[in-house]
């Protein structure tokens, strides 16, 4: 999390502080510096490398330099609050919503307004105005937001029915739960990166195959399906109902499996992490050693002075 903070920072301090000069470059160079500036302070805003959060960028940068020559506040709320929308989506509650859009807008026409006042400044005015600007930038952050694999696990789980969607509603759960856990050691970390990929790419999977289905579902029937059905007079042959269960259906159960064994897997992964580092907690007693020789140094002390009196 302090990783990421700092990135953002570092991400809204080189967008002020480069934005307002971009059209010093000449047209090619200063749009390509300031769509490169404004997609990386999305990404960063948003945490992860999001489809949305790349779009609001390049539209935060296109409205930037239309809006640049008019108001530098309008052209900083344009850009701030496009390259804030993804984690806009992602806020919970209405209320909290509007006020993230709200503190995204007002925070980016401060920080460039700041930045262009000062922009004829000596250098250390300059870095100060930018800094300044990085903070005002940052005031959306203020609201908490859903994680990004847990918000997509949770809209996953609205499309899909069946074990699945109950399994990816676990699987978000506990991403909220574990999003700022610290794994034992490296290796153990990036077996859980890529589990949580992977159940990324069969909710994604998972999602398609229901739209598929429900497509063929909604499809009416051909003819040679109808004359079928009256041949038999209502009832279909037996090789009728063995084929009901489609390959569809069949992979569909195996995904829903996987996804089922991935959130299990997951979940076991970061108990026992959590009963390792509670383990390891309750062998450090160090503290309570030196606290029991001194109070016990001091029991001695103190009976001391009471036989002398």
């Amino acid at each position: 999390m302090i990783l990421r903070r700092t990135a953002f920072f570092a991400a809204a301090a080189l967008a002020a502080g480069v934005a307002p000069l971009t059209f010093r470059l000449g047209a090619a160079p200063g749009s390509l510096l300031l769509v490169a500036t404004a997609v990386l302070l999305a990404l960063s805003a948003s945490g992860a490398v999001a489809s949305l959060a790349v779009a609001g960028g390049a539209l935060g940068a296109l409205a930037f330099g239309v809006l640049a020559g008019a108001s530098p506040a309008a052209a900083g709320a344009a850009l701030a609050g496009l390259c804030f929308a993804e984690r806009s989506t992602r806020v919970q509650g209405g209320g909290a919503r509007l006020a993230h859009a709200g503190m995204a807008l007002a925070g980016g026409a401060l920080a460039v307004s700041v930045t262009a006042a000062f922009a004829a400044s000596s250098l250390a005015i300059r870095g100060v105005s930018v800094a300044v600007a990085a903070v005002l930038m940052a005031l959306p952050l203020l609201i908490e937001a859903d994680d990004p694999m847990a918000h997509a696990l949770d809209g996953a789980a609205e499309e899909v029915t069946g074990p699945a969607s109950a399994a990816l509603r676990e699987g978000a759960a506990l991403r909220r739960t574990v999003v700022e856990q610290e794994m034992p050691d490296r290796k153990a970390a990036r077996h859980a990166r890529e589990t949580w990929a992977s159940l990324m790419r069969l909710a994604r999977a998972r999602v398609r195959l229901e739209r598929t289905a429900g497509a063929r579902r909604a499809a009416p029937d051909g003819p040679g399906e109808a004359g079928a059905g009256e041949a038999g007079a209502g009832e279909p042959p037996p090789a009728k109902v063995a084929a009901a269960a489609s390959p569809v259906e069949v992979v569909i159960g195996r995904v829903d499996a996987r996804i089922a064994d991935h959130v299990a897997a997951l979940t076991r992964v970061y108990t026992a992490a959590d009963a390792a580092r509670a383990a390891a907690t309750s062998l450090d007693d160090a503290a309570l050693r030196r606290v029991e020789t001194m109070g016990e140094s001091l029991e001695q002390v103190s009976k001391a002075i009471v036989e002398e009196v």
